[in-house]
């Protein structure tokens, strides 16, 4: 390695070598300050120019009127399910109670007894059928009713020019530990927003404004309320207005 010293052999030479090499590392120095300068301001840019929204998913979802109505129908049909389940309970032990007074040797006893095993199977499947269907419902209604959020949320947000919505959770004080209460402070998606950039309330006017225009309630009429026997019938039927995603 040669050294940049004057008293070295050839020093002129040595000393002239030295100064280029030492003139290109500061040009290679400056360079990369200068890329790294321009890529900085880049993105100061970026950041400055892009536009960014908040928006209270679960309000959404407990003040829109479409959440609302369905929610009360889901809730009368489960308690017509309820009493029917009851009904079908006390026809069963009256049967049980029924064939205890026959002789387990005869003939009545056995056709009863195959009737009553009939029955309690009959309930099982009936029973655990309705759950599940009611319970798929609910969930392509809740699904239909986040897509429908969310399309409202692009809209806005294509009008305004935002380029990000988050979702922000509420932090309540009422979290019955400090464990349950952690969780939910972990959880939190924006620790601050400005309330100019609060979209909650327009959206769900919108919203609201757009299932009042679709008939409202009168869009989910294939959402029985009126208790039926026929399975056939059950709650998980289309409107027509109003369809949840398959």
């Amino acid at each position: 390695m040669i050294r940049c010293v004057r008293d070295a052999p050839y020093g002129l030479y040595v000393l002239h070598h030295c100064e280029r090499r030492e003139m290109n590392t500061r040009m290679i120095s400056f360079r990369v300050v200068l890329a790294g300068s321009i890529l900085l301001a880049t993105a100061q840019v970026a950041v400055a120019q892009s536009k960014i929204a908040v928006i209270d998913v679960a309000r959404v979802f407990e003040e829109y009127g479409m959440t609302q109505d369905l929610e009360s129908m889901f809730n009368a049909r489960r308690r017509e399910l309820a009493d029917e389940a009851k009904e079908r309970r006390t026809a069963i032990e009256q049967m049980r109670r029924g064939l205890a007074a026959f002789d387990p040797s005869s003939s009545d006893f056995a056709v009863r007894e195959k009737d009553l095993i009939r029955a309690e199977v009959d309930f099982q499947v009936w029973s655990t059928y309705s759950e599940q269907k009611l319970k798929m419902s609910h969930k392509r209604w809740l699904l239909s009713i986040y897509r429908n959020t969310q399309a409202m949320v692009q809209r806005l947000a294509t009008e305004r020019s935002y380029d990000l919505v988050l979702t922000y959770d509420r932090l309540t004080a009422d979290a019955p530990d400090s464990v349950t209460l952690r969780q939910q402070i972990l959880l939190q998606k924006v620790i601050y927003h400005h309330s100019r950039i609060d979209i909650t309330t327009e959206v769900l006017n919108r919203l609201n404004t757009e299932y009042k225009s679709t008939g409202g309630i009168r869009s989910l009429d294939a959402l029985p309320v009126n208790s039926n026997r026929d399975s056939n019938k059950a709650l998980g039927s289309q409107p027509q207005g109003m369809k949840p995603t398959p």
